[in-house]
């Protein structure tokens, strides 16, 4: 998705918003520091703007290499135009180009070191890269040239939160909720750091607050699943595994969740099927494996819970996983003492 606010022949504020799969969050070039329209009026040469609102609109409807020529075009009428440098920047990264991406952003910095959006995006590209501790810092850039910018904020917290920085975490998705009390994945990520933390009471709150926002918000809803489930709170994570199938059929780790709500239901079939869908939609999910070759085992099914077992086996093995190779190890004991007796 993709914002403008244009006035008549010119861009008075830009926000260029796209769905970041890595991190679920929202690509923004930023609200503050629009200039008035006197400002961006007469230094703006009218072909690059034209230029400029055709890449915009090409963005909007996914058309990646229309909106980057676009983009292109309007830079080279109009060199110091920084929003176009941002424009290009982000079809680039949505291309699969970060390093392309990064100096346009960069580009844009030097043009208008007070752009927020620019650090903005560059901080996104940046975690994507994994690139951690400099996301943080051109976020923070973010926040001090605009102090209300919310997804900065937000994916600042995200970014604490992946560095185990649990605690500031908590206190940037608290701000952004305070900035904006209607920003459903503030509550959601707020929710995972205070179970971290242990507070699965609040947690369990703050994933229901994120659902009251956005009833189709899936992750939320598998958030509230695991976090029901986990208090042994049985009938209501069944209720909320179904509802997050239901709004996404290919939601892997949802049928795993189900199938082991089934399993301590004592409904080892219905288990079963959930797990073999998951591994039908996800054929190298180990864990998978694992959690069906123990229903299967229980069952007395052993033929059937080996070949799981050593498939689950294989995949960790890979994974260099090795404290899930010990629980295969004892569990492979266990079937084996089983078929003797």
């Amino acid at each position: 998705m993709l914002k403008t606010n244009l006035l008549t022949a010119t861009i008075i504020g830009l926000c260029l918003t796209n769905i970041n799969t890595a991190l679920g969050v929202i690509v923004s070039v930023g609200e503050g520091n629009k200039p008035n329209v006197s400002d961006t009026l007469a230094p703006f040469n009218k072909n690059a703007v034209a230029s400029f609102s055709e890449g915009v609109n090409l963005y909007e409807q996914g058309d990646l290499k229309g909106s980057e020529a676009a983009f292109r075009k309007a830079i080279e009428l109009q060199p110091n135009f920084a929003k176009a440098y941002i424009g290009l920047g982000n079809t680039l990264d949505d291309q699969g180009k970060p390093k392309e991406a990064i100096a346009q952003y960069k580009k844009a910095i030097s043009l208008e070191p007070k752009e927020s959006g620019a650090y903005f995006n560059l901080g996104l590209t940046l975690a994507r890269l994994d690139k951690l501790d400099d996301a943080i810092a051109q976020y923070k850039i973010a926040i001090s040239l605009e102090p209300t910018y919310i997804k900065a904020r937000y994916n600042l917290g995200n970014a604490l939160y992946t560095q185990g920085k649990t605690t500031e975490a908590i206190a940037q998705y608290t701000e952004t909720i305070r900035l904006d009390p209607n920003y459903a994945p503030a509550y959601a990520h707020l929710g995972n750091a205070l179970y971290d933390q242990g507070k699965k009471e609040e947690a369990i709150a703050q994933y229901k607050k994120a659902i009251s926002l956005e009833p189709k918000y899936v992750s939320a809803h598998y958030d509230l699943a695991s976090a029901l489930y986990h208090q042994g709170k049985l009938t209501e994570a069944f209720s909320e595994y179904t509802e997050t199938i239901r709004l996404d059929p290919k939601y892997v780790q949802a049928y795993t969740g189900l199938g082991n709500v089934l399993d301590d239901q004592g409904k080892p079939t219905e288990a079963t099927s959930c797990y073999k869908k998951a591994i039908s939609l996800d054929p190298k999910n180990a864990y998978v494996y694992y959690n069906l070759a123990v229903t299967l085992a229980r069952e007395q099914q052993l033929d059937d819970a080996i070949v799981a077992l050593k498939k689950a086996k294989e995949l960790f093995q890979i994974q260099r996983n090795s404290k899930m190779l010990q629980r295969v190890d004892q569990l492979f004991k266990k079937i084996n003492i089983r078929q003797v007796n």
